[in-house]
């Protein structure tokens, strides 16, 4: 017995219709997502191959469940900046795979194996791929930011004459959305370090607008209640040109030499700093 063509017509306005229905789940959280995705391909998946597979074989009704999702992989090869969060993508694929692998095999360690990469996939996989696209050329150890000048509300100074072995700046601005969300990180950031002697973890608020000043990130924080240290850069700052910081926010940390021996997200500077 051969399946009909409304059947494949069915499977994929499925399929199509679910990954258009989740896709605005994109611009409110990527985990989210990923997870809404892969669970509702998932599930279609086993309907679809419980429902067709004695009457078309495995493979047919396969092809709408990963047609999206092909498609929209072939689409990421053709947008610029768009490698970040291709596991947004690989995922659901994966989710796909293994509801296959298992309805074909019914092999249990075979369903801890995929699901044991899956959830890795979703969390530190994820998070390591980012990492590497976003901050994977970004220069360290070969810069040293010891003459670079940063101002307070009274004075402009070099890093040189910041008192403490290593730092930490968070480079920000105020067009950053994502830089004013992490900044209860920084806050507990600074919480954790504010007694040592040994690491100093500072604001370092980038002056991007026309007229634009260090007044307008003590205004920031005040307004939340951050009470870490601020400093201010202007956009032409050589940290940012040496450090090949075009995006916010940046996480950097500093030698006693002023050597950037960090560049890169909050996350993974959390984990620098419990080496150091």
């Amino acid at each position: 017995m051969q399946m009909k063509k409304i059947d494949y017509l069915i499977l994929w306005v499925l399929a199509i219709g679910l990954w258009l229905l989740i896709m605005p789940l994109r611009g409110y959280n990527f985990l989210w997502a990923i997870t809404a995705h892969s669970i509702a391909f998932a599930i279609l998946t086993w309907w679809a191959l419980k429902k067709y597979e004695s009457k078309a074989g495995f493979w047919p009704p396969l092809i709408p469940m990963l047609a999206p999702w092909l498609l929209e992989l072939g689409m990421r090869c053709f947008i610029k900046d768009s490698l970040f969060s291709l596991p947004i993508t690989i995922m659901p694929i994966w989710a796909v795979v293994t509801v296959a692998l298992f309805y074909r095999y019914r092999k249990v360690w075979l369903l801890v194996a995929c699901l044991a990469i899956f959830l890795y996939g979703t969390t530190r996989g994820r998070e390591q791929w980012t990492e590497w696209v976003l901050y994977g050329n970004c220069p360290v150890s070969t810069v040293n930011l010891a003459d670079c000048e940063v101002s307070d509300s009274n004075h402009t100074f070099r890093l040189s004459d910041v008192d403490a072995e290593y730092i930490v700046l968070d480079v920000w601005s105020s067009r950053c959305g994502v830089c004013i969300k992490q900044m209860p990180e920084i806050q507990a950031l600074y919480d954790e370090y504010k007694d040592s002697e040994k690491i100093k973890v500072v604001s370092l608020f980038t002056c991007l607008l026309k007229g634009e000043t260090i007044s307008e990130g003590y205004r920031i924080l005040n307004r939340k209640g951050y009470d870490f240290p601020i400093y201010a850069i202007e956009k032409d700052s050589p940290i940012l040109t040496s450090c090949n910081i075009m995006a916010f926010p940046r996480l950097l940390i500093l030698d006693k030499d002023r050597t950037v021996i960090f560049n890169g997200s909050l996350e993974s500077a959390k984990r620098k700093l419990k080496d150091v």
